[in-house]
């Protein structure tokens, strides 16, 4: 069994996904998953081209969307860790040494989170984990702040015990659903080294756009906060207000808003004027793009 497997959903992002495929070293423990998402341009060609230098899986669907495509390309692969990449990341210089290094030299550890740079038009962008103790996933998150994306490096039996059953019609399902599930089941450990990934946000990108996709596809960001109020893994009063306010401006947007508890009034309010205006950027971006 090869000892990481990189997971990559990806849809007509071939000159990128080529990128990310260069950045990743030839290696008999690394073994690469796509899920193309129906693309139509030469992604296949692409991967064809870096068969020799490690070991691909791939799989084709029609257009189902990102939730989709990266529940199938988890599931068509095994090894003993697992990563989740965007198509148009790419890993740094030491990125995939330090990984696999973290992982020979921490054998009890199950759960590892990494530091990555953000790369946007604003420029560069990352957070130290220095001094982060072996904690839980969502108080990295809310007790000590992080708040940029991070590398989430997970053991293959965890994963596949957390992942979402087959989306209907959902195209969008955020991963820190799988992060937060896990929080309650296993701890994670913080390296505090060089960031081994570069994130790109570009124009056209899900990241740019997330608007839309958060209000047309509520049901699993509504439960990703509901298992983080309901959770007893991290400390902050603000984050746990915070949380409930969100769980109920995306169950709005689902709806099926109903107040959980009698003293959550003032967020299920909060929640509900959130959501309205949530709907009117929608209207205007909407309304923006049809002139």
């Amino acid at each position: 069994m090869k000892k990481l497997a990189i997971c990559i959903p990806t849809y007509n992002r071939a000159k990128l996904l080529d990128r990310l495929l260069k950045s990743i070293p030839p290696s008999p423990n690394i073994v690469v998953s796509v899920c193309d998402d129906g693309s139509s341009d030469n992604t296949l060609k692409v991967l064809n081209k870096h068969k020799s230098r490690f070991s691909i899986k791939y799989i084709y669907q029609k257009n189902e969307g990102r939730a989709s495509a990266l529940r199938k390309s988890i599931l068509n692969v095994k090894a003993e860790f697992m990563l989740i990449m965007g198509s148009d990341d790419y890993f740094t210089k030491t990125g995939i040494s330090t990984i696999l290094n973290s992982i020979k030299n921490n054998k009890a550890i199950k759960f590892f989170v990494f530091s990555t740079i953000i790369s946007s038009d604003k420029g560069l962008k990352s957070e130290s984990l220095k001094k982060i103790p072996i904690t839980s996933y969502i108080s990295i998150r809310s007790d000590y702040n992080i708040k940029c994306d991070l590398k989430e490096v997970v053991d293959h039996q965890l994963m596949t015990k957390v992942l979402y059953n087959s989306p209907k019609n959902i195209r969008r399902i955020p991963t820190s659903y799988l992060w937060f599930k896990l929080s309650e089941k296993v701890d994670c450990m913080t390296v505090d080294g060089d960031p081994v990934i570069i994130i790109e946000y570009s124009d056209d990108g899900m990241s740019n756009n997330l608007l839309p996709l958060k209000i047309n596809n509520p049901k699993y960001i509504a439960l990703t906060y509901k298992i983080a109020i309901k959770s007893k893994r991290y400390s902050s009063i603000f984050h746990r207000l915070k949380y409930s306010i969100l769980f109920y401006r995306y169950s709005f947007h689902n709806n099926n808003a109903k107040l959980l508890k009698f003293y959550h009034l003032p967020y299920f309010i909060t929640g509900y004027l959130v959501k309205v205006i949530d709907r009117i950027q929608l209207f205007v971006q909407s309304n923006k793009f049809n002139l």
